[in-house]
């Protein structure tokens, strides 16, 4: 009877790359928004605020996941 190959891609890991790579993104969406708009109004300044905290928040999630 053959052995069943287990995938190396497990549910953890594909939540831990999904994170990731969604962190980096809104990182790197903030950083681009800010480069092209310099002048910027309250909203919007909160609106690049909350994008850097959540993309930080989930590539320190994607690390602590994979602990």
């Amino acid at each position: 009877m053959k052995q069943i190959r287990r995938s190396p891609l497990t549910t953890t890991v594909i939540v831990r790359i999904m994170a990731c790579v969604l962190g980096i993104m809104l990182l790197i969406f903030a950083a681009k928004f800010v480069a092209i708009l310099p002048d910027v109004m309250p909203g919007v300044a909160a609106g690049h605020l909350l994008m850097v905290v959540l993309g930080t928040i989930l590539l320190l999630g994607s690390i602590w996941i994979g602990v």
